[in-house]
């Protein structure tokens, strides 16, 4: 009897050990397995992390170039509406878009020549200027967000549906296809009309070019200093100072 009873209890310690190295064995196996997973999550998180990175990229680098013109069109209009060189000290993007510049560039006469032409080399006014500057920008953002709103943050892609759908740009359109079947005359001070679309349109270009440069790397940022500007104001060629401004006669001569 006591021997079944000592053969009992050793088959007991004998399951109990099994069950306990079974139990280890089971536990390193599903520790295993869990940092296999955790390993293999990770890597294909790392993995979409750097494609969306790349689209990115690629995204924000088709903008740059649109980006940079059109900083360059409205300090062109800027720069050949007011008469002096105003006297700031202008260092970063944002310090264009102040009150003078908004209560200057109304004073464009958007029917004089512009310091661009066509690619048959003909002479363009400000207005075809700004519709063909508008149309390239409006055409690069639907482009973009079409093929890469997938890879993009959804402040980003908001942004750039704001500046695609300005109303400043569908004002611009509206005034070229009315000169178009001359129904404006000689109206080239119709910008005064759009003091705060244009200002609203200004706000939405910025906030891009900020999401812009927080994406890119330094090297391919936007930005301004003291010696860009001085070289943009320096400039010896068109647009001159001023050469644009509406010219405002006495109301008796207006006739």
């Amino acid at each position: 009897m006591s021997n079944c009873i000592n053969n009992w209890v050793s088959l007991g310690d004998t399951c109990n050990l099994w069950l306990k190295d079974f139990s280890l064995n089971l536990t390193a196996e599903l520790m295993g397995i869990l940092l296999v997973l955790f390993s293999v999550n990770q890597t294909v998180k790392n993995s979409q992390e750097k494609e969306k990175n790349k689209f990115k990229e690629i995204a924000f680098r088709q903008l740059r170039y649109v980006l940079r013109k059109q900083i360059y069109l409205l300090f062109e209009m800027f720069k050949a509406t007011v008469e002096v060189r105003p006297d700031k000290d202008y260092q970063v993007l944002v310090d264009l878009f102040d009150d003078t510049y908004f209560n200057e560039v109304k004073y464009l006469d958007l029917l004089s020549p512009a310091p661009m032409v066509t690619s048959q080399g003909d002479e363009m006014d400000w207005l075809d200027y700004l519709h063909s500057e508008l149309l390239s920008l409006k055409s690069a953002l639907g482009q973009v967000v079409d093929r890469y709103s997938f890879y993009l943050d959804s402040e980003v892609v908001d942004v750039m549906e704001e500046l695609s759908d300005s109303v400043f740009i569908r004002f611009i359109n509206s005034i070229w296809e009315a000169k178009n079947i001359n129904a404006i005359g000689d109206r080239g001070d119709l910008l005064s009309a759009c003091k705060d679309l244009l200002r609203e349109y200004a706000t939405s270009l910025l906030k891009l070019m900020e999401l812009y440069n927080q994406s890119a790397a330094s090297d391919r940022q936007i930005t301004m200093d003291r010696r860009k500007w001085n070289d943009w104001w320096s400039h010896n060629g068109r647009p001159k100072i001023g050469e644009s401004r509406i010219k405002l006669y006495p109301p008796a001569l207006r006739d």
